[in-house]
């Protein structure tokens, strides 16, 4: 098994990977997309509820700029 790391935000890349999608479904291919570790964090806080909650815009802009 290899491991291929595409940058999707090239032109390079998107086009390669739009290449590599033709091939889904066969078995010798498996494409799959992880996110990055902030948003893994972000995604595992959310679960544990550890979030911010606010009652409307007004409150939230509050928040994040204390």
């Amino acid at each position: 098994m290899a491991t291929v790391i595409i940058n999707e935000k090239t032109a390079k890349g998107k086009k390669l990977l739009e290449f590599l999608k033709v091939f889904a479904g066969e078995n010798f291919i498996n494409i799959e997309r992880e996110p990055n570790a902030e948003t893994k964090k972000a995604i595992e806080d959310a679960k544990k509820g550890k979030v911010v909650k606010t009652k409307n815009i007004s409150d939230l802009m509050t928040k994040l700029k204390s």
